[in-house]
């Protein structure tokens, strides 16, 4: 999911460059995927601690997004129940 926007260069042309997208648009995205994701996923995509993790996922909600945690052999699944 990448961007891409214009910007002027020292000789005044436009040249495209692409932006990466937000930590949150890649959150999003695994959240929505049909398996969920758990908490280790999320420390391979983004490096984060678990506990970075688990702090990402509970500030969603205060963005409108409703995230649901259910419990499977291989640990914890978050997933997105409804974006509000």
């Amino acid at each position: 999911m990448m961007m891409v926007s214009t910007q002027k260069t020292k000789t005044g042309k436009a040249k495209a460059v692409k932006s990466r997208p937000k930590r949150q648009e890649q959150l999003i995205k695994l959240l929505n995927r049909k398996a969920g994701t758990t908490i280790k996923e999320f420390q391979e995509a983004f490096g984060w601690q678990p506990h970075t993790a688990r702090a990402a996922i509970s500030k969603l909600p205060k963005a409108g997004i409703s995230v649901e945690r259910s419990d499977a052999q291989k640990g914890a699944v978050y997933h997105i129940v409804a974006l509000v």
